[in-house]
C-alpha cells in the first residue's frame, strides 16, 4: 500500500466487499485475472460484466467480483484533477464507471513491478504520473512544498488557510491556487488525506488506532475510522488485518 499525497495506491488481494460506495474515485485493474463489476448492485441476482480495468466514480454505488488473484486499486480525491484524467484514458465512460483503459496493457505491466517491489516508491510516483496523467508534472513551488512538508511532518498540527499563507509569505487566495496547482486537490481535502496517511503509517508500524488516531490530529479511533470508510469504503481495522494476513 503506497500513500501518494491525496491519493492511494493499493496492491494485492480483493477485499471481497459487499456492494458499497467510497467518497473516491477508484481505479481498479485486475493483475492476474478479470474484474466483474455488477450491472445493478442493488439486484439480489445482478450479472456482472467481465473486464480488467475499471475507474469506479466517487459515491457511486458499486460492486466487484474478483475471485483469484492481485488487484491494484488506485484511489483518488474527488475534487482533485485526477479523477478526469483517468476518464479520459478510459475507452467506454459512463456516468457511474468506466471501462478499458486504453493503454492496458503497459498499466498492468506497471502495477506489477510496482507489487513485485521492481520499482521504488519515487521511480513508481513518476512512472504513474507519465501513464495515468495523476498527480502535477509541474516544479512545485517551494513555498507550497515547505508547507507541504510541515503537513506531513506534524500531522496533528492545524495548518489553518491563514497560518499556511502567512509562513509562505502569500495571501490566502494566492496560496489556495498554488496548493491546487502543486498537489491537484484543495488544500481542505489535502490536510485529510494527511491525516488518515499519517494515521495508516502509525498503525502499520505497529501502534494501536487510538493512538494512530490522536497523533494524526483526529480526536478519537472512531474519528479516525469514520473519515477512513467514508474515503475508501471499508474499516480501517479490516484493511490492515488483510494486508498483514497478505
Amino acid at each position: 500500500m503506497l500513500d501518494w499525497d491525496a491519493r492511494v495506491l493499493y496492491l494485492g488481494p480483493a477485499f471481497g466487499l459487499t456492494p458499497h460506495r467510497n467518497a473516491t474515485g477508484v481505479l481498479a485493474v485486475a493483475l492476474d485475472g478479470a474484474i466483474g463489476v455488477a450491472n445493478d448492485p442493488r439486484a439480489r441476482s445482478p450479472s456482472y460484466r467481465q473486464t480488467r480495468s475499471v475507474l469506479i466514480m466517487p459515491n457511486s454505488l458499486h460492486h466487484l467480483r474478483i475471485d483469484a488473484g492481485r488487484t491494484a486499486f488506485l484511489y483518488v480525491d474527488p475534487l482533485g484533477r485526477d479523477i478526469e484524467a483517468l476518464r479520459s484514458r478510459m475507452k467506454e465512460v459512463g456516468s457511474n464507471a468506466a471501462f478499458d483503459l486504453i493503454d492496458e496493457r503497459s498499466v498492468v505491466a506497471l502495477f506489477c513491478d510496482i507489487a513485485e517491489r521492481r520499482l521504488a516508491s519515487e521511480d513508481a510516483q513518476q512512472a504513474a504520473r507519465d501513464m495515468l496523467g495523476i498527480g502535477s508534472s509541474a516544479q512545485p513551488d517551494a513555498r507550497i512544498a515547505a508547507a507541504i512538508k510541515r503537513m506531513r511532518e506534524q500531522p496533528s498540527g492545524s495548518h489553518t488557510l491563514a497560518e499556511l499563507g502567512r509562513k509562505a509569505g502569500l495571501s490566502s487566495s494566492r496560496f489556495l491556487h498554488l496548493f491546487k496547482d502543486v498537489t491537484g486537490v484543495p488544500l481542505r481535502r489535502y490536510r485529510i488525506w494527511s491525516r488518515i496517511g499519517a494515521a495508516a503509517r502509525a498503525v502499520a508500524q505497529g501502534q494501536s488506532l487510538t493512538e494512530a488516531a490522536h497523533g494524526a490530529g483526529f480526536s478519537s479511533s472512531a474519528h479516525f475510522s469514520t473519515a477512513f470508510r467514508d474515503m475508501f469504503g471499508m474499516m480501517p481495522s479490516e484493511l490492515f488485518a488483510r494486508v498483514r494476513a497478505g
